[in-house]
């Protein structure tokens, strides 16, 4: 029988076990007596909760083609990293169960983790043009730019409806984004 297989450890900081390194109570107490821990009373639990504060959770379709587009987008909106992120293929299509109910289920979650976690105030969806998952549902080729908006559109309400049902309290942002970058705000329903 083969020996049980020890994590690798490094010698090199105080903090990880080794007969070479030092032990951490006394690491602690070197903390200690440099003073940090007499910073811990200006950390109060508000100011840990505001670190963890996110101003939205945002749901992308899975395409890379648009990341770096809705990523400039939301810092212009100054949203600097200050979000939650979910990328599902089709975006609001998976709402609907697209391709598996399992889709619009992770999304449930994820939305609840984030507010419960992260205390988000809204929700910010970006479908996109020439989606692969929305070919699955439109066979056809779009007539043009506008018109495959418009089918987005349609689906961009229908998670918009969802989600205001089962979360009143959070703001629904509805976007797409076409293949030169533009983000384009779709009106919400309500």
């Amino acid at each position: 029988m083969a020996p049980p297989i020890k994590p690798p450890y490094h010698s090199c900081c105080a903090c990880c076990p080794s007969t070479n390194s030092v032990s951490r109570r006394s690491f602690l107490r070197g903390i200690a007596a440099s003073g940090v821990l007499g910073l811990l009373p200006f950390v109060t639990p508000s100011r840990l909760a505001n670190r963890y504060q996110a101003q939205a959770l945002v749901l992308s379709c899975i395409d890379f083609r648009f990341l770096d587009y809705q990523r400039s987008f939301l810092s212009r909106q100054n949203l600097d990293q200050a979000y939650d992120w979910l990328a599902l293929a089709g975006a609001s299509l998976a709402l609907t169960g697209f391709p598996h109910p399992a889709e619009a289920e992770t999304f449930w979650d994820q939305l609840d983790l984030s507010k419960q976690l992260h205390n988000i105030n809204r929700v910010i969806i970006f479908d996109h043009q020439d989606c692969g998952a929305y070919a699955k549902v439109h066979a056809q080729p779009f007539g043009d730019r506008q018109a495959e908006e418009n089918f987005h559109a349609g689906y961009l309400h229908q998670a918009e409806v969802q989600i205001r049902k089962r979360c009143p309290d959070l703001i629904v942002e509805l976007y797409f984004v076409d293949l030169t970058g533009e983000v384009k705000f779709i009106a919400p329903l309500a």
